[in-house]
């Protein structure tokens, strides 16, 4: 009976306070006051629309809690980017591939992107309250690019914290600076997902991204370029010390409004330097100190 009783309370208990149990979808959970973590992000966006495109972002980050609602971190972004014939048009151009490069010449390229730094304040605990609640800032800055982005997190939590749904709600300003071209842009994310834990340590779920990008910092319908839409599952491990999560995201749709990004638009779904077909398959690990 203290057996069952003890598996009972595992599986209702979170494993990891912080621990991420999605991919791309932010849950209200912080690092404990005094905590470190340190993760490591694996992220590939693969496939467009011809040839091959292969883009694999590396994010290095390290998290800290100040209280048990407030947590601090700094990430480190570089990537990788191998392309050839990947448009359309069957060129070599697109997405981060820059606008002087020979569209008739394959590209392989690692590059350092940028350093960013993150805030969380969480202003309700799911734990505690009957939905949980946090703000999120991070500002980002590289050697082409300026960014700032400003999140809402919602989290509400079932059958004793074993099933938890996540919303978020993102707008982010970008400034890119690359080869004489200036570009401003907006990016309105809506994500949600649901996790849940199956059994001691692990968790299953899936995800959802709707993506809508605008030209200059204006949101509406005149200057809004693209809606693209992405789902897919992820798997997720937890201990008292280390986790890993494993998701993947398969673009569904998009549309286009203006005619260049109908032009990058294929079987429905949307390329160019926009979105790739898997954008993307993420892997997550991390360590608590």
């Amino acid at each position: 009976m203290a057996g069952l009783a003890g598996a009972a309370f595992v599986l209702a208990t979170p494993a990891m306070a912080g621990e991420p149990l999605f991919g791309y979808v932010y849950t209200t959970d912080v690092m404990p006051k005094g905590k470190t973590e340190i993760e490591q992000w694996v992220t590939l966006r693969e496939d467009q629309a011809n040839g091959h495109f292969h883009d694999v972002k590396l994010r290095t980050e390290v998290e800290h809690g100040i209280t048990d609602n407030f947590q601090i971190s700094g990430y480190l972004n570089t990537s990788y980017i191998s392309a050839n014939r990947n448009s359309v048009n069957g060129t070599t151009e697109g997405l981060d591939i820059p606008p002087a490069h020979d569209p008739a010449r394959p590209y392989n390229k690692f590059r350092f992107d940028t350093v960013s730094a993150e805030m969380i304040w969480r202003v309700m605990s799911p734990y505690k309250k009957p939905f949980g609640l946090a703000f999120y800032v991070e500002p980002e800055i590289g050697p082409h690019e300026r960014a700032i982005e400003l999140k809402v997190i919602a989290q509400k939590n079932f059958l004793d914290d074993r099933l938890v749904l996540a919303a978020n709600a993102f707008v982010e300003f970008e400034h890119e600076e690359q080869d004489g071209e200036v570009e401003k842009a907006t990016q309105l994310e809506f994500d949600a997902g649901a996790s849940y834990r199956f059994r001691p340590n692990w968790s299953f779920g899936i995800e959802y991204r709707n993506h809508n990008e605008f030209v200059g910092y204006t949101l509406g319908h005149g200057s809004q370029e693209h809606t693209a839409h992405f789902v897919g599952p992820n798997i997720h491990y937890a201990n008292q010390k280390w986790f890993f999560t494993l998701s993947a995201l398969y673009q569904i749709h998009a549309k286009g409004y203006n005619d260049e990004q109908r032009d990058n638009i294929v079987n429905g779904r949307i390329y160019g330097d926009e979105h790739t077909r898997w954008d993307g398959i993420r892997l997550k690990i991390g360590r608590v100190f």
